[in-house]
């Protein structure tokens, strides 16, 4: 039990926000913040891994990322094209050639295989053992491969975004996961009562995503937000524009193309907020 004023001088780095959020998403208070579970959910296909890896790259903080629908390959290639700018299938044909660009995340460690959060915990265990700290960012990509061979499905749904939430507050990090909307043929974002099993209780942020291929625009709905506005019908979803051939993100160029420089496509972060020395991470 804690007064106030000592739950204020012991609060850790809890609630902090993570770095990187792209300007209009922050202008409507929408942060991944720290001790905390964050959803990005849309239909199949409609850029959920776009916003998260992006955001990654963005965020430049000790990071451990779960892909289970992915394969290596697929998830270096497109972490490549974001780096570097050269299409997807430029950087997947000659992936070798990638690796100097590829070690610029020198921050984040990659898991391809997890059916629970056993083995999510044991994972994050073996990250802090080898560099001192535990993540700042938690990436799960996506929650249904965690669920869907389980007789009950969306019960334990429920019962994850729980446990996701209170292992954000043990290890003081941010968990972003990716999670589906119902299958409709629409390119907008879907407003909150349309996720797959009802699962809004827990999350603090829910981010829902719709994008149109034929103008590429990329639309971000805060449909869930207890730190700031939201918005659960999704009626007032910010805009954007995704290059999917390049996986890039950006907020105001509709005909963008890549600079091929990560620095001007990210915020610069203070030189103190990460490090790599000795072998391990100063947290941020």
């Amino acid at each position: 039990m804690l007064s106030l004023a000592q739950a204020a001088t012991r609060r850790g780095k809890s609630g902090q926000p993570l770095p990187g959020m792209w300007p209009g998403l922050a202008r409507r208070e929408a942060f991944f913040n720290r001790s905390e579970l964050g959803l990005v959910v849309g239909p199949p296909s409609a850029g959920k891994s776009l916003l998260m890896m992006n955001y990654a790259v963005r965020a430049q903080v000790p990071t451990l990322a779960f892909f289970l629908d992915s394969d290596r390959l697929t998830v270096a290639s497109r972490f490549g094209s974001i780096l570097t700018g050269d299409t997807f299938r430029e950087v997947k044909e000659d992936i070798d050639s990638y690796k100097g660009a590829l070690d610029r995340m020198e921050n984040t460690q990659v898991v391809f295989t997890a059916d629970d959060l056993d083995d999510i915990r044991l994972q994050g265990e073996a990250f802090e053992q080898r560099y001192g700290v535990y993540p700042s960012l938690v990436i799960i990509d996506n929650l249904g491969n965690l669920t869907s061979a389980m007789g009950d499905e969306w019960a334990l749904l429920k019962a994850l975004t729980l446990e996701f939430n209170n292992l954000a507050h043990e290890w003081e990090c941010a968990i972003v996961a990716a999670h589906h909307m119902t299958d409709l043929v629409t390119c907008e974002p879907l407003q909150r009562d349309k996720m797959l099993g009802k699962v809004s209780q827990y999350p603090r942020l829910i981010l829902s995503i719709g994008f149109n291929p034929a103008n590429r625009e990329y639309k971000v709905a805060v449909v869930k937000n207890s730190s700031g506005p939201s918005d659960p019908q999704a009626a007032n979803p910010v805009v954007m524009y995704a290059d999917t051939s390049r996986m890039k993100l950006s907020e105001d160029d509709p005909l963008w193309s890549p600079s091929g420089s990560l620095e001007a496509n990210r915020y610069s972060l203070p030189e103190s907020s990460h490090s790599v020395a000795r072998g391990g991470w100063s947290a941020l």
